[in-house]
């Protein structure tokens, strides 16, 4: 008798078992579905896209997913840039834009010529894509950024450029936006046998 009650309490001990693993399962599905919504609700953060020096990469961002910058430009001082790089809305090149004092686009990215002493504006024109700034219906510029650091004749150190919406089309998958760089005084300059070099930042709220 006392072997057949022994019998039966191990028979008892995997159902107890499969209770507490039933109980468990399914107290995990409660807390994920608790969760989920938490994910969907989070705010679009700062985040970096590319980071990118001129000489020897390829930076154009494509038609696809990606941002990036599309060239970098030395704009004649004389311009009013906030006006003149927004006027450009048909198109990439710089029409319109008045005197180009240097020129480097994604696909030739190679050292450029500037008139010694001429005051001049930097410029990036830049694509951002869906993917980086649209919102429900529309896109957002003010979630677009490019920082910008130069060293050499002239220094920016790390400093977010100023926005100049050239292109946006609710029909499209990416705005183009050109941001441009004026120190506020007479323009920057590049000494006699001088050089500057330069690099961007590219960064998106999303």
């Amino acid at each position: 008798m006392k072997e057949k009650m022994i019998e039966k309490k191990k028979a008892g001990i995997p159902l107890k078992a499969g209770l507490l693993t039933m109980l468990v399962v399914t107290s995990l599905v409660i807390v994920n579905t608790v969760q989920k919504p938490m994910i969907l609700d989070e705010e679009p953060v700062w985040q970096v896209i590319q980071k990118f020096s001129p000489l020897g990469s390829e930076a154009d961002p494509g038609s696809g997913v990606e941002s990036g910058w599309l060239s970098f430009f030395c704009l004649d001082y004389a311009e009013t840039p906030a006006t003149c790089l927004a006027s450009n809305a048909t198109n990439g090149a710089y029409d319109g834009w008045g005197n180009v004092s240097g020129y480097q686009n994604t696909d030739d990215a190679e050292s450029m010529d500037l008139a010694s002493e001429d005051p001049f504006y930097f410029v990036c024109r830049a694509r951002f894509n869906k993917t980086h700034c649209w919102d429900s219906d529309k896109f957002i510029d003010s979630r677009c950024s490019i920082r910008l650091t130069v060293s050499g004749d002239e220094t920016i150190s790390d400093v977010e450029g100023t926005r100049a919406v050239s292109y946006n089309d609710t029909n499209e998958d990416w705005i183009w936006i050109n941001f441009y760089w004026d120190d506020g005084v007479d323009g920057y300059r590049i000494t006699d046998d001088g050089s500057l070099a330069w690099n961007v930042t590219i960064s998106a709220k999303y």
